[in-house]
């Protein structure tokens, strides 16, 4: 026997404008609860959406091109009641009939006003994170009005029984949103010029990402006093023990895992670049952890997943999962936690050329580095010339927090690492 449900959206996280650009299914095909169904594509990457649940697909209730939020249906899907089901965002259709009718009965007030002032004023107070947290008591109709209109359910509170969540909180919350000052935000400007005076032009849309991009770097370099110190390391030892190490174990590991496995102790013993100002920039926040985000160039913009823990991990594992987050990002399949908790970043040109430049800092993080392409140079020693391999390096910093002392050191401390040999040699087993 079995019976059709609908299936909403998860909880994908705090993200605007959400768009299907893919659906993987078709109605009649048969599917396990984590096959994707659908792909959305957020102002930072690209999710698989999965069914949550065996069963054959009735109908995908979406189509690619359609804007989504967190608790919109996406599937119907027939279930085999002898299967054990996974309840989480799962309605039956009776149930959502019970929801409007409940909702219908209780209908919204003031707050269909308020949150129509609210999106004028393009406030970035609420979102569409936590509706359906388990801690979070409510009522199937405040569940529904908050979905609506996007409010954050973990943020209101209740004045219900128990802590539950009422309209008339929803309606407070409101109220105290629109009494609050709005935040400025900084809005960058391009004269406009009909370039057409002088010949034929072409215009092409900026994508999802690449709007994105506009937006945070611009934001970085206004609200961050950078400060980018440039060097020179010698890296000669380094590709000498990554060239022995990689014919002994007969595998190819690039210099970036070795830099980045050398970054994580200089970060470790230079605590303060791997740290975070608050946001009322009264403190400064220390991690225990070191999670380097690596830039990865994509035919639709560059986007930054992280390794998570790096100290932890050795060279030849740090090597595959640069390799298997650069493939993912390529493949637009990277997921939120790929992206998400990076305390550090790294940016590479090695492979493209050039010798210096001035990486942006990646906010709420101090500061990146920035490689460029290693290039030959002489050097005496012993009153004998010899050939070396120098790598040059270009360290940004958030001047606030980072001064240039303590800048200069962290990269002469980098450099001690990448030349001892007997780290190297550990760290790859």
């Amino acid at each position: 026997m079995s019976n059709v449900k609908t299936i909403n959206l998860p909880d994908y996280g705090d993200f605007d404008e959400v768009e299907v650009i893919e659906i993987c299914v078709e109605s009649g095909q048969e599917v396990d609860s984590e096959e994707p169904i659908l792909i959305l594509e957020t102002d930072k990457a690209a999710m698989e959406i999965p069914s949550s649940v065996n069963g054959i697909v009735n109908k995908v209730i979406l189509n690619v091109g359609d804007k989504v939020k967190v608790g919109m249906p996406f599937l119907e899907i027939e279930v085999q009641e002898n299967k054990e089901v996974d309840k989480t965002n799962i309605d039956t259709k009776e149930e959502v009939s019970v929801d409007e009718k409940t909702f219908m009965d209780d209908p919204p007030s003031a707050v269909d006003d308020a949150a129509n002032v609210m999106s004028k004023q393009e406030s970035n107070v609420i979102n569409l994170n936590n509706h359906k947290s388990k801690n979070i008591h409510s009522g199937p109709a405040t569940r529904k009005l908050a979905r609506e209109f996007g409010i954050n359910l973990s943020l209101v509170a209740g004045s219900g029984p128990k802590g539950r969540i009422l309209k008339e909180d929803l309606h407070q919350y409101v109220k105290n949103i629109l009494s609050s000052p709005q935040e400025q935000t900084f809005k960058s400007t391009q004269p406009d010029i009909d370039f057409s005076e002088w010949g034929n032009t072409k215009e092409v849309d900026l994508t999802k990402f690449q709007k994105t991009s506009l937006d945070n770097l611009h934001s970085s370099w206004v609200n961050i006093p950078h400060v980018t110190q440039h060097e020179e390391i010698n890296i000669s030892k380094l590709m000498k023990i990554r060239e022995k190490l990689c014919k002994k174990y007969k595998v190819k590991i690039s210099p970036l895992a070795f830099i980045l496995k050398g970054l994580s102790v200089s970060l470790k013993e230079y605590e303060m670049m791997n740290s975070s100002l608050s946001k009322d920039l009264n403190t400064i926040i220390f991690k225990d952890f070191i999670n380097i985000g690596v830039a990865v160039d994509t035919e639709y913009g560059l986007i930054v997943p992280n390794i998570k823990n790096i100290d932890s991990k050795n060279i030849s594992n740090i090597a595959s999962e640069v390799k298997e987050l650069a493939d993912l990002a390529k493949k637009r399949r990277l997921k939120n936690e790929h992206l998400q908790g990076a305390s550090f970043t790294v940016s590479s040109l090695s492979g493209v050329g050039g010798k210096f430049f001035t990486p942006i800092i990646n906010p709420p993080e101090v500061g990146i580095l920035g490689l460029s392409r290693t290039f030959d140079s002489l050097k005496l020693d012993k009153l004998k010339l010899e050939t070396v391999k120098m790598l040059p390096v270009s360290l940004s910093y958030d001047h606030r927090v980072i001064n240039g002392v303590y800048a200069i050191q962290f990269i002469n401390h980098l450099s001690e690492v990448l030349n001892d040999i007997k780290f190297l040699e550990d760290s790859f087993k």
